[in-house]
C-alpha cells in the first residue's frame, strides 16, 4: 500500500473516531430523555389515581335514631250532670212515669280502641233505692230510660246485673241522650227520700 493510501485510511479512521463519541452521546441522551419522558408520562397519567383514595376515603360518622310511638287504648266519659232526681208532686192513685227533674241526660263516650273492637257501656246499680232515715226501699227497676243516639239503647236499671246502655265500635266520640223516668206506685211506695248510686262502666277497651 502506498504512502498516499495509508494517509487516506488514517484520516478516515480519525474522522470515524472523532464522530463516534458524538453519536454515542447523542444516542445515550436520546435514551435518557426518552426515559425521562416515560417517567414523566407515568406520573402525569397516574397522578390523579395516586391521590384519589385521599379524596374518597375520608372517614364517615353516621348514627341511627330509633323511634317508638305507643298509643294506648283509652276512653273518657262525659255527662251533663251527676245527679238525677224525681219528685212526686201529686197523688193520683195510679202508677205513673215521672220524668227526671233535670230533663234529658247527655252521655258522651270519647275513646280510642283497636280497629273492629266492640265496646259496651253499662249502668251498674249498687242497690235498690233506699230511704236512709226510715230504711224503706223502692226497687231500682222502677227507674228506666229511653235512649237516643247511634249505638245507645233504652233499658231499665237492675241491682242483679248491669244494664246495657250502649254498644260502640272503633274509635271516636259517641253521644247519646237518656231520658230517665221513675215508675211511681203510690199504693206501695211510702213517702220519703230514696237514694242509690249508679256507675257508668265501659267494658271491652
Amino acid at each position: 500500500m502506498s504512502e498516499k493510501n495509508l494517509e487516506e485510511n488514517k484520516k478516515a479512521k480519525d474522522k470515524i473516531e472523532a464522530e463516534m463519541p458524538r453519536k454515542i452521546v447523542g444516542q445515550l441522551l436520546n435514551r435518557k430523555l426518552d426515559g425521562i419522558k416515560k417517567v414523566l408520562t407515568f406520573f402525569i397519567f397516574f397522578y390523579p389515581f395516586l391521590f384519589t383514595p385521599l379524596i374518597f376515603s375520608q372517614a364517615s360518622d353516621n348514627a341511627t335514631l330509633s323511634l317508638t310511638v305507643t298509643v294506648a287504648a283509652r276512653y273518657k266519659i262525659e255527662v251533663s250532670n251527676s245527679v238525677i232526681s224525681f219528685t212526686r208532686s201529686s197523688w193520683s192513685g195510679q202508677t205513673q212515669a215521672i220524668p227526671a227533674n233535670e230533663g234529658p241526660f247527655s252521655l258522651s263516650i270519647k275513646m280510642t280502641s283497636n280497629y273492629g273492637s266492640k265496646v259496651n257501656v253499662w249502668l251498674v246499680a249498687n242497690s235498690d233505692l233506699k230511704d236512709l232515715t226510715t230504711g224503706y226501699t223502692i226497687p231500682i227497676g222502677s227507674i228506666s230510660w229511653t235512649a237516643q243516639g247511634l249505638g245507645f239503647y233504652s233499658g231499665q236499671l237492675s241491682k242483679i246485673s248491669p244494664a246495657l246502655v250502649a254498644g260502640l265500635s272503633g274509635s271516636g266520640i259517641f253521644n247519646g241522650t237518656l231520658s230517665f223516668a221513675f215508675a211511681d206506685d203510690p199504693m206501695n211506695f211510702a213517702p220519703g227520700s230514696y237514694q242509690a248510686t249508679v256507675t257508668i262502666l265501659v267494658a271491652g277497651i
